[in-house]
């Protein structure tokens, strides 16, 4: 069972919530330095609680609420595995994430620390990943690195999981309990640093790593819960507040804490919500404004509108929102789009954010006043509304209090009448959150994970196998038996595929290995090599789109009403060239799954076609970072079905890999030369294309000046002509011939590592 939290010995008698100056602390001088200049002076008590066992290599789990220093906490874990010559990997669900951890780290480097990323379809190769202290990466990669076998993991010492309540995700969760375990049981001496909100079995989480309980409420800005009705805010310690008029519900409230000089972030359920709300927010924000915060704000507007060559509709409406201090955050936006608003938002240079609840995932953005309008939100798995777990709930209401800067955090629900008022703070303010549980017993998890282990050699034999799963949180936590089943069921459906050899022996055959190293769904490869061998000679780029879209590893689009005539008559056009049909095996997609795929393959056809992205995301009701991810995905399918081509239809792999090159960067395919230029995205390679410069070669023999004048830009200009140089050839400049990501197998990147759920909206 696991063990209490104790004081460590260097604790002398204090206030239980007071903090602990670092000179009473175990840190290393030169650690407390470092942490000084950055304005830490000393621990919060979970902090402290939480540093002796971990500094004494103990595994620990950290349960407290957010904004309560937990990262702090993982940071000195890996800082005692470097100075003892191990190496420490920060395992964090999202990509947005792994750079605030990794710029975080940086405040170490003076210590040696060296730091690297590894997120979506970014690989470190192995000689820079050698030289490296700390990881930073997604559950996805980690996964990568186990199924490849990195050296680097055997001189691993501690793994940090961040999130680690996220175990309960459908989609996350498998993931990362199957990472956990192969970890623990591959280095059985390995520290576990786990980082959850306050949950409803913490304690049976730490027994499963083998950890030491830490638990605490503490919060470093004093938070109020409450619910607003009819102008009034009802708080759980019984204490109100009238909020003065005018305005519904959250212009009200938004104005009133801008007023005192706090912000507002505002948790809806949807992306066109979030829009919505975010204009209707703007005449109120924008008559708070002084003329400092217009300046501010317009120069964020003027960011927003460089961060990209190619115009977006998020782009064009943010630049709209930002001079009035309010923006929107959700999946629709570019990585770009999302890095300014996000930084607007710590500088306090907007004063109101409205966002979807996947930003409460992790990313630290703190507000005075955090208001969560809704508690429901559409689940496509049963196509209805239905309640955010409570759990959510309270990691959006947890981001209200920003240190340093806000002396209280409020955290507020909307009710809409008297009994929901009293439903919100029965049924989340005052209820605990719910407990984690396993999410491995789902089918696509299990197939895909199990497959995995074969392939990597993790397992060998049955006795491996139901060891495996014994030792995982499911295993530990739930009944055993209606697992051992599954698994049965998908090791028999592995085999009648040909992904796992027959018999007794646990072995992949050469298409299972190269499944799992492609990291596809077994589902997904199936119907790959089904495509494969109906793929004829000279095959249209549509036809591949579409059969790549029928995969899981691809989900179709929502169909907007009005669509399904033209897809229908799409399908009438199309239906011979189409390699996968309705109802065949082993998809057996319906009618209607099926005319998404096709949305899906038009969406893309636009994309290759250079159609302008704002006409691409009216015409098909999809954002731009959806249309990017969709784009991300789709080379990623490709690009597997172009290594599964060697095996199963070589003719056709060349088609099929510069598809996937022109879905990669949006282009016809006279540009393909172009765009491997650092800098030139499809817009600007079709501007030198339209100057007279075809290609690369014709680029090396042009006077600047020209080049200069196509781009409209001396430091575009100055930057293509660097890498036309002998010198200035790099790996974003591949000769013709060589598809990026070879000779080393290409992961997919995950959209789940960008805005899990909100992508299903």
């Amino acid at each position: 069972m696991p063990r209490s939290a104790k004081a460590h010995a260097g604790e002398t008698a204090r206030a239980p919530n007071a903090p602990v100056p670092l000179a009473e602390t175990p840190l290393d001088p030169a650690w407390q330095r470092i942490l000084e200049a950055d304005g830490i002076r000393a621990l919060y008590p979970p902090q402290a609680m939480a540093a002796g066992p971990v500094l004494a290599g103990e595994s620990v789990l950290l349960a407290c609420p957010t904004a309560s220093g937990k990262s702090l906490v993982a940071y000195l874990a890996l800082l005692r595995a470097a100075r003892s010559g191990r190496t420490g990997l920060y395992l964090v669900p999202l990509r947005a994430l792994a750079h605030e951890k990794a710029e975080e780290l940086e405040k170490f480097r003076d210590l040696g620390l060296k730091v690297g990323i590894s997120i979506g379809d970014f690989d470190l190769p192995a000689d820079k990943l050698e030289r490296l202290d700390v990881l930073v990466a997604t559950s996805e990669k980690a996964d990568g690195l186990l199924r490849r076998g990195s050296p680097w993991l055997d001189r691993l010492g501690v793994v940090v999981a961040d999130e680690v309540h996220l175990l309960r995700d459908p989609d996350r969760g498998p993931t990362l309990e199957v990472s956990l375990t192969r970890l623990r049981r591959k280095y059985p001496d390995l520290q576990i640093v786990a980082l959850s909100a306050t949950v409803g079995n913490s304690e049976e989480v730490a027994d499963w790593l083998g950890a030491r309980h830490v638990a605490s409420e503490f919060r470093p800005v004093p938070l109020k819960l409450g619910v607003y009705y009819d102008g009034r805010i009802t708080f759980t310690d019984l204490t109100t507040r009238e909020v003065d008029p005018p305005g519904e519900a959250v212009p009200r409230l938004v104005r009133s804490i801008v007023e005192e000089g706090g912000q507002a972030l505002v948790f809806v359920n949807s992306r066109r919500g979030s829009d919505q709300l975010a204009e209707t927010l703007a005449p109120t924000v924008r008559r708070l404004l002084s003329a400092d915060d217009r300046a501010r704000a317009a120069a964020a507007a003027e960011e927003v509108q460089a961060s990209g060559d190619e115009g977006t509709e998020g782009m064009r409406r943010l630049a709209s929102l930002l001079p009035d201090g309010v923006a929107f955050h959700n999946a629709s936006l570019t990585n770009a789009e999302r890095r300014v608003v996000e930084r607007a938002f710590r500088d306090r240079v907007l004063k109101a954010l409205v966002a979807t609840p996947t930003l409460a995932a992790g990313i630290n953005l703190p507000a005075r006043r955090v208001i969560v309008r809704d508690t429901t939100r559409y689940d496509d798995r049963i196509g209805v509304q239905a309640p955010i777990p409570a759990l959510e709930v309270h990691q959006m209401l947890g981001r209200a209090g920003r240190p340093r800067f806000d002396p209280f955090g409020e955290a507020l629900l909307i009710a809409r009448g008297p009994d929901d008022e009293e439903r919100l703070l029965d049924g989340y303010l005052s209820a605990g959150p719910e407990p984690v549980e396993s999410r491995l017993a789902a089918e696509p998890a299990l197939r895909m994970h199990l497959l995995a282990l074969v392939a990597s050699g993790a397992v060998a034999t049955d006795r491996d196998l139901s060891g495996f799963f014994e030792s995982t949180f499911y295993g530990r936590t739930l009944p055993l038996s209606e697992l051992h089943d599954k698994v049965a069921g998908v090791r028999r459906f592995l085999v009648a595929n040909e992904l796992l050899v027959p018999g007794t022996a646990l072995r992949a055959t050469r298409f299972g290995q190269l499944t799992s190293e492609l990291y596809l769904d077994p589902m997904s490869a199936i119907v790959l090599r089904q495509i494969l061998e109906r793929a004829p000679l000279g095959v249209a780029p549509f036809a591949l789109l579409a059969a790549i879209a029928t995969t899981p590893d691809l989900p179709g689009m929502f169909l907007r009403r009005g669509e399904e005539a033209d897809l229908l008559a799409r399908y009438a056009d199309e239906v011979d060239e189409l390699l996968v049909k309705p109802d065949e095996e082993p998809l057996e997609l319906s009618l209607d799954s099926f005319l998404s795929t096709l949305k899906t393959a038009s969406v893309l056809e636009s994309w290759i076609a250079e159609t302008p992205i704002v006409e691409v995301t009216e015409r098909w009701g999809i954002g731009a970072g959806d249309l990017r991810s969709k784009a991300e995905d789709a080379d990623w399918l490709l690009f597997a079905a172009g290594r599964l081509a060697v095996a199963f239809n070589r003719r056709v792999a060349r088609a099929i890999d510069d598809l996937s090159l022109r879905v990669r960067y949006g282009v016809q395919g006279e540009l393909l030369d172009l765009v491997r230029l650092r800098g030139i995205g499809r817009v600007r390679a079709r501007m030198l294309f339209r100057a007279g410069f075809p290609d690369r070669e014709a680029l090396r023999n042009a006077p600047i000046d020209r080049i200069e004048q196509a781009l409209r830009s001396r430091r575009l200009a100055d930057m293509v002509v660097q890498q036309l140089t002998p010198r200035g050839r790099t790996a974003a400049s591949p000769p013709p011939d060589t598809h990026p990501g070879e000779p080393a197998v290409r992961t997919r990147l995950r959209r789940l590592e960008d805005f899990p759920g909100d992508a299903r909206e």
